[in-house]
């Protein structure tokens, strides 16, 4: 018998080294235990996710397919390698079993890095995708800059301004009352932190004030919503965590 999902129950994605594994809907009254199919989900290439291929059309394993980003039950795919410039990035329901390929800019000798995520904004009921770009010109140093994709609308990429680019390339998911949070990547282990921001409907960057006194480098912190309210915390003490 076909059962519906409901869309008032949250899911949690199960993920194995980045690799879309599964997935587990919280209901109340579930037994996870008892019942098969209250159990996770299992996601596979042939329904509930794309197929990763490379550019003469061959399919390889699912593990080429990264999970950067989810949102409302949808998230968000990288398909291929991060240092190959034949990418893809894709968008799936993955209890659905739909998805789309996102249309993406045309690729530059001189981009370095490239980073994404998907976010939506209940200010303007839009999803967007996020692109951090770094880009290297001849006699300059290296810019940073944050691209803007609205899904649905035009899906033309706009540049929004410099930015600073992901902590190990990845965003996360730190939305917090239409805003999004991230660690700023940095080459050098001893620089203390830097978090920066991003309003999904203004679309305007800002830096964020760290906690006065963190010396500790953006390796050691992690980032989270609590509460609706941005929380950082710092587990570089092999003692404890400090919130």
């Amino acid at each position: 018998m076909y059962q519906t999902r409901s869309c008032n129950f949250p899911c949690i994605l199960l993920s194995n080294d980045d690799s879309i594994a599964s997935v587990l809907e919280l209901k109340a009254d579930y037994d996870y235990y008892s019942r098969s199919r209250n159990r996770p989900v299992m996601l596979s290439p042939e329904f509930h996710i794309p197929r990763h291929k490379d550019r003469f059309g061959y399919s390889f394993d699912r593990k080429k397919l990264t999970l950067i980003g989810s949102c409302n039950g949808l998230i968000c795919l990288w398909s291929g390698d991060r240092y190959d410039e034949n990418y893809s990035i894709y968008i799936s329901n993955p209890l659905l079993g739909e998805y789309f390929k996102v249309k993406l800019p045309e690729w530059e000798k001189r981009v370095r890095r490239v980073a994404y995520t998907l976010c939506y904004s209940e200010g303007s009921g839009q999803y967007k995708v996020l692109r951090s770009v770094i880009r290297k010109f001849r006699r300059r140093p290296e810019v940073s800059e944050l691209e803007v994709c609205n899904l649905g609308v035009d899906e033309k990429w706009r540049n929004v301004g410099e930015a600073a680019y992901p902590l190990c390339g990845r965003f996360g998911n730190v939305n917090v009352n239409g805003v999004l949070y991230w660690l700023k990547d940095d080459d050098d282990i001893k620089t203390s932190a830097s978090i920066h921001s991003f309003n999904l409907v203004t679309e305007e960057v800002m830096p964020v004030p760290v906690p006065p006194g963190l010396k500790t480098p953006s390796l050691g912190l992690r980032l989270a919503e609590l509460g609706n309210c941005l929380c950082l915390t710092d587990s570089c003490s092999s003692q404890h965590v400090d919130i």
